[in-house]
């Protein structure tokens, strides 16, 4: 248990620092120096932009970790080939890209998409060699690699905005960003984990994509219900990319917020909970448990604390903003926050199907989500436009819970079992619901950076008072 909090403090901290900077950039800075057009063209940039390198990993990441987890002496040459196909893969996803914007978008965002496509193939290749650090389960070489990446896009973009530079030095800094991220995970695994030469094998490969494949299909569905709405929003809305701007910034907002559901489950718990599977299936149960648990414990009050604040969360983040537009981000922002929360016990769903090597089941769940979200923007979307999308998003993480859980209690993890996770959704509810109406009761006399310590406090101190905090598991 120790390792499991070491790795994920690692993580957590690493891409909070980074989340953080990338919201300074966005969040503060861009809509003090750019136009809402503008900024809409740069998120719908970098919406394509993450659609389509979705290409280059082709679902080969959860497999390769969960193989060199399984087979650490063959670490290099599981690394190694994997390369070799993703490689290949970026060629084809960096060309879809340019031929997508060359044929769809004005010349400016091409141009974004020119090198927020190089940047996103650069992260791409260097998320192979992270692949080594959850293998062995050292998540801080992740981190350090994380740190400097963001580090480096924090303070040089952040300056090129203050002297005046456009969006397509931002991009370019994005892409130099994301080199420095490659060459440091190089350097990482050369000299702490493996070397890196290794036996071109067809077997080896034939292994990884076996695994691979359904996978790749349903992280295809998956992040295409994540990203197709922005694409759909800048032709479908009736405010143009306007209205990408207003959904963007909510977005990042709680995009920032939701690195810990991603640093527990899918960073220091997926080996854990794959090589609980292969090797230990009756400490599985006490092992998901443990995840789920902390997602309930984190994921409500998230949910409910930013929706109640989210006007005035807003206020402050746009102080140029008038207040139609203010409104206009605040009203995706309280319906995102929902989604946000969500996410936190959807994150910990999909790490069991991955670890749990459910395949079909994984890619049949996110293939009707993408469905169904699709579906639901098409409708949503010309009515209510960026809040169409929000509420859109709301109901598909609605649709992955219940029906992820469902099948986790047939099929891997009976109901019974997971017991313990019912106690602590009765605490988080009851200390959720008064935090907030301590919120509603409150915010018209206090700032919104009082009450967000207190609210932090006040619940933080509930669950420890409750019990929370001392309840172990040991998976060492």
């Amino acid at each position: 248990m120790n390792r499991i909090l070491k790795n994920t403090s690692s993580l957590f901290s690493a891409h909070l620092i980074g989340r953080l900077g990338s919201l300074v950039i966005t969040v503060w800075l861009m809509p003090r120096y750019f136009t809402e057009s503008e900024l809409g063209g740069y998120f719908v940039a970098i919406a394509l932009t993450n659609l389509i390198a979705i290409l280059t990993e082709l679902g080969i990441q959860n497999p390769l970790i969960r193989e060199m987890t399984l087979h650490l002496q063959q670490t290099r040459h599981y690394l190694g080939n994997a390369l070799i196909v993703r490689c290949i893969l970026s060629i084809i996803a960096y060309s879809i890209m340019l031929i997508s914007g060359i044929f769809f978008y004005t010349p400016i965002i091409v141009e974004m998409i020119i090198f927020l496509g190089l940047a996103e193939i650069a992260n791409s290749i260097a998320q192979l060699y992270r692949c080594v650090f959850r293998a062995y389960e050292e998540m801080k070489y992740e981190a350090l690699t994380v740190i400097a990446e963001r580090g480096v896009f924090l303070f040089v973009s952040g300056g090129a905005i203050l002297f005046g530079y456009g969006l397509v030095t931002v991009c370019q800094v994005m892409l130099a960003a994301g080199c420095i991220n490659l060459i440091l995970s190089v350097g990482f695994t050369r000299f702490r984990f493996t070397p890196l030469r290794f036996q071109p094998s067809r077997e080896t490969v034939k292994v990884l994509m076996q695994q691979a494949l359904p996978f790749a299909i349903g992280n295809l569905f998956n992040l295409l219900y994540f990203r197709v709405d922005a694409i759909m929003l800048s032709k479908l809305s009736s405010e143009g990319v306007d209205a990408n701007t207003w959904y963007g910034l909510a977005y990042t907002i709680v995009n920032a917020f939701t690195i810990l559901p991603g640093a527990l489950m899918m960073g220091a718990m997926f080996p854990v909970l794959s090589r609980a599977w292969e090797r230990e299936k009756g400490r599985f149960p006490g092992a998901y448990t443990f995840g789920m648990r902390w997602m309930v414990l984190c994921g409500l009050p998230f949910a409910i604390g930013l929706s109640i604040l989210s006007s005035e969360i807003t206020g402050v983040l746009f102080p140029t903003y008038t207040s139609a537009q203010v409104d206009k981000v605040a009203t995706a922002l309280q319906w995102l926050s929902w989604s946000g929360g969500l996410i936190f016990l959807t994150t910990a769903v999909l790490a069991v199907l991955r670890a749990t090597d459910k395949r079909r089941a994984f890619s049949v769940l996110m293939g009707t989500t993408a469905f169904l979200n699709i579906c639901l923007n098409l409708y949503l979307i010309p009515r209510f436009s960026h809040v169409g999308a929000a509420i859109a998003m709301v109901i598909s993480e609605a649709y992955v819970l219940v029906v992820g859980i469902g099948y986790i209690s047939r099929n891997i993890v009976k109901f019974r079992e997971t017991f313990p996770i019912l106690p602590t959704l009765l605490k988080a509810v009851f200390l959720s619901a008064v935090m907030g109406i301590g919120l509603v009761l409150l915010k018209g006399f206090l700032s919104v950076w009082v009450l967000i310590p207190l609210g932090v406090l006040f619940y933080g101190g509930g669950i420890a008072i409750l019990g929370e905090f001392r309840s172990r598991f040991r998976f060492d």
